[in-house]
């Protein structure tokens, strides 16, 4: 069963996508800049993003439109998502 969660402008919020195989973002309300990070070893958080993904991170979702992240993309499947310039629903 998919969970939605929301997250608000300037904030963020970490996700666990289990057996998720992917994510899917939806910004409500602007054109949201989404930034998708993972905890180092180190204690410190670096862009879970892969470079062979083919797109930046931070990444833009424009209003109302919805931006799929694979899990394959992800250097890890326990992430932390942020926000700015809009809010924006996850489902996963």
């Amino acid at each position: 069963m998919p969970t939605t969660i929301n997250i608000n402008q300037d904030n963020s919020q970490d996700i666990d996508l289990g057996n998720s195989n992917s994510m899917s973002i939806t910004a409500n309300g602007g054109n949201a800049s989404v930034h998708v990070d993972y905890l180092l070893g180190t204690g410190a958080y670096s862009s879970a993003i892969k470079g062979s993904a083919g797109y930046a991170n931070p990444f833009t979702v424009n209003n109302g439109n919805t931006k799929v992240v694979m899990k394959s993309d992800l250097e890890s499947e326990h992430v932390r998502l942020g926000a700015r310039n809009a809010n924006i629903s996850v489902t996963y």
